[in-house]
């Protein structure tokens, strides 16, 4: 059975926003996804209005049968420095209801935050270091991004992700990053355009990141001494 992608998306985006513009639902690429890709890649969707509506829909992705399912954690949202946004000013998820993902073992899965300028070295770190993680991802410009080119690269991203069979463990996550994104031009390009980032744990200090300046390897051992202290 394949393995796919858990969704939760803001439940209404802002029509005035000229990022946003044009936006109705993630779920039409996703869509796209399952019925384009070779076999279908599966999801889950579930739009959010409140921070009690993430926690549930994030209580169900947590569970071990969910999530060896649904490995790949999507998270559509406006995004800022502190903050995931939902209504604009009515209600906003901030940092600790996302560090809400850090109350159990979600190794062999992926975190990424389909949102403007949020995702930061400390945020992405601590995640990876209390879930336990593949990767988490996300973009770090600060003027914002775009619907459409992101969406394009991550729909780029899955793709590949699916076809070359989800990675359990960091060895072969490392093996998907060097063959698919330093290799693949227009995943290189669109990073490094959008400020895409992607950070993922290695055991081996000699890992080579020449030709990956948007992806960032971060040793366990670093890891365990910055948050065990």
């Amino acid at each position: 059975m394949a393995e796919g992608i858990f969704c939760l998306e803001i439940a209404t985006w802002d029509e005035d926003s000229d990022l946003a513009k044009g936006q109705t639902s993630y779920e039409h690429f996703l869509r796209f996804l399952e019925t384009s890709s070779n076999g279908g890649l599966p999801y889950r969707h579930f739009d959010v209005a409140t921070p009690e509506e993430f926690e549930f829909y994030l209580d169900k992705w947590k569970k071990k049968r969910m999530r060896k399912r649904f490995p790949f954690l999507l998270l559509a949202f406006h995004g800022g420095e502190n903050s995931l946004d939902m209504l604009g000013d009515k209600e906003t998820f901030t940092d600790e209801i996302v560090k809400n993902l850090s109350t159990d073992d979600f190794s062999g899965t992926f975190i990424h935050f389909s949102s403007c300028y949020y995702l930061d070295d400390d945020k992405a770190k601590e995640l990876l270091y209390k879930t336990g993680a593949l990767s988490v991802s996300g973009y770090r410009d600060e003027e914002g991004v775009p619907w459409y080119p992101p969406v394009a690269l991550e729909l780029l991203f899955l793709t590949k992700l699916f076809d070359f069979g989800f990675p359990s463990v960091s060895t072969e996550m490392r093996t998907f990053l060097a063959k698919n994104c330093a290799e693949n031009t227009a995943i290189a390009t669109l990073g490094e355009e959008l400020s895409f980032q992607l950070w993922y744990c290695i055991d081996n200090a000699k890992t080579k990141t020449d030709r990956l300046p948007n992806i960032h390897p971060v040793l366990l051992k670093d890891l365990r001494e910055e948050y065990e202290d």
